[in-house]
């Protein structure tokens, strides 16, 4: 009794009609997409709004980084702060085109302001 109660509610979601008719809809489908890109800028939203809503694919788009590293024209967030922000942009992103969002745990390094010296590869040799 307690197991069927607890899975009801994890299948429960709201929504407008319209989207509880396409949630009916997508279950005719058999596909799944996942986009892959290295920073939450580099989306196309288009492609998968398409592929989300007119092809009714699950579709996924996985940002590599969080965007902590990049540039920051509007404000004075720069790291972690700016990797929050452009976070919740993507996830606002993902409700509108109707995506699902994911992450990956990477952390890309900005060679360039990294001495040559320190680089090392795989086998601990330096550059």
């Amino acid at each position: 009794m307690y197991i069927f109660v607890f899975c009801m509610g994890a299948m429960a979601q709201s929504g407008t009609g319209s989207q509880i008719v396409q949630r009916i809809q997508k279950l005719k489908v058999l596909g799944s997409v996942l986009y892959v890109a290295a920073h939450p800028d580099d989306e196309n939203t288009r492609l998968i709004t398409y592929l989300a809503n007119d092809r009714l694919y699950r579709t996924g788009y996985l940002s590599l980084t969080r965007g902590d590293g990049g540039q920051n024209l509007i404000g004075d967030e720069q790291g972690i702060e700016l990797g929050l922000i452009r976070t919740q942009e993507l996830l606002a992103a993902r409700r509108i085109d109707g995506g699902e969002q994911f992450f990956s745990e990477l952390l890309i390094l900005d060679f360039l302001k990294i001495p040559r010296k320190h680089l090392r590869n795989g086998t601990g040799k330096r550059y």
